[in-house]
């Protein structure tokens, strides 16, 4: 079974570990945990909490449905981000585009399952 695509538009807080050749550098040095904390402190405090909600979120989707979702995070500032905003007709994030047609706006999680198991029982 082909998995159900799941596009998440939201704001990302760039880490260090963003980049490849930092997280080498961090690691080797062993200072990355600390140096992400200090970024992570920096962003405003209702950002960090709604960072913090979707990734937990999609921790919780990821054990839930395990092979039958792929979910791929976009930075809502990118290229990317801002097209998928225009196409979908969406200004608030986090936005999650099922298939490329189901657009759900907001942190809902027992509407964002029923869209899933929708889409689960289609397959």
């Amino acid at each position: 079974m082909k998995p159900i695509s799941i596009e998440v538009v939201s704001n990302v807080l760039t880490m260090f570990t963003s980049c490849s050749r930092c997280t080498l550098l961090f690691q080797e040095t062993g200072v990355e945990e600390d140096v992400n904390k200090e970024v992570f402190k920096e962003y405003p405090a209702d950002l960090r909490e709604e960072f913090l909600k979707l990734s937990d979120l999609l921790r919780e989707l990821q054990k839930l449905y395990k092979h039958r979702i792929r979910v791929n995070l976009i930075d809502a500032k990118s290229p990317l981000g801002i097209y998928k905003s225009l196409v979908h007709r969406f200004r608030k994030y986090p936005t999650f585009i099922i298939e490329k047609k189901d657009v759900l706006t907001g942190l809902d999680r027992q509407k964002l399952e029923e869209l899933l198991d929708a889409h689960v029982k289609t397959r």
